[in-house]
């Protein structure tokens, strides 16, 4: 889709949003009878505090109008936008979608979790904070159950845990790694004061984080092999694939081990082992 497309249909969305909105949702009286279905571009743009012939030349797709995002989240309180005709307002309009202030929930993906048993899988939010998990993940991160929410988090694991550095067959790597893609998932979200915190207190415990983080290097999402040192298993080989959700902003990550192997048995014992 071409820009002047992305335009076309900013404009056609907003002229659809605006007539399915009645006047007295905003507050305003009818007297009369209204050619216009829903509110009159005027009645928006009044009410987003823009100028009619600015608001005019937005739902026309002229290439040179561009919304602030100030000016955007008026516009969709105004037209009574839900969260996800939000969102597609600001990418039509090329901007970043706003986050919502809570963590996102991921309870509705347990059961997939659940069904990667014994596969080591979980889910963690934009901050790599973990939010749901199988009784798989459990043998890669000890404990995880027992641990505070604010010490749930994967980065942060990988720098203060011993145990988890233990299993780590090539750790300086796989930290890289592991800051890299943390920069690139919070690169919009450095002003947020809980990744702001993460950082400050990564770098007082962590002088091996402070220089990755100084770095700025920057990873992109993808599988790969990754080997384990088990205390248990020994060492085994398994595939990481990082899947991203659409709606929730979230990463699924998996170690999966090939279907019907020894790898996949052990992993199946020792998850019933902690039943």
């Amino acid at each position: 889709m071409t820009s002047l497309d992305l335009r076309r249909e900013l404009g056609d969305f907003l002229r659809s949003r605006r007539e399915r909105r009645r006047p007295e949702d905003v507050g305003l009286r009818v007297s009369g009878r209204r050619r216009t279905p829903g509110l009159r571009r005027e009645e928006v743009a009044t009410l987003s505090a823009v100028s009619v012939t600015w608001y005019t030349w937005l739902e026309q797709g002229r290439q040179d109008v561009r919304a602030s995002r100030q000016v955007l989240s008026s516009i969709a309180e105004v037209l009574g936008l839900d969260e996800l005709e939000t969102q597609h307002l600001f990418r039509l309009s090329g901007e970043l979608p706003p986050r919502g202030a809570e963590r996102s929930d991921a309870g509705h993906y347990q059961r997939l979790l659940d069904h990667l048993d014994p596969n080591p899988a979980f889910v963690v939010d934009r901050h790599f904070f973990i939010v749901a998990w199988n009784r798989g993940a459990e043998l890669l991160f000890p404990g995880l159950d027992q641990l505070d929410e604010v010490e749930r988090n994967v980065i942060w694991l990988t720098f203060t845990s011993p145990q988890v550095r233990a299993m780590s067959e090539d750790w300086e790597t796989e930290a890289a790694e592991a800051v890299a893609f943390f920069r690139s998932q919070t690169a919009v979200d450095m002003a947020d004061p809980e990744v702001a915190k993460l950082v400050a207190d990564l770098e007082a415990v962590s002088e091996e984080f402070r220089t990755l983080w100084g770095r700025r290097d920057l990873a992109a999402i993808g599988s790969h092999t990754r080997v384990v040192h088990h205390p248990s298993l020994g060492r085994v080989e398994l595939e990481l694939t990082k899947m991203r959700t659409v709606d929730d902003e979230l990463t699924m990550v998996a170690y999966l081990a090939a279907p019907g192997s020894d790898v996949l048995g052990a992993f199946a014992d020792a998850v019933r082992a902690t039943s």
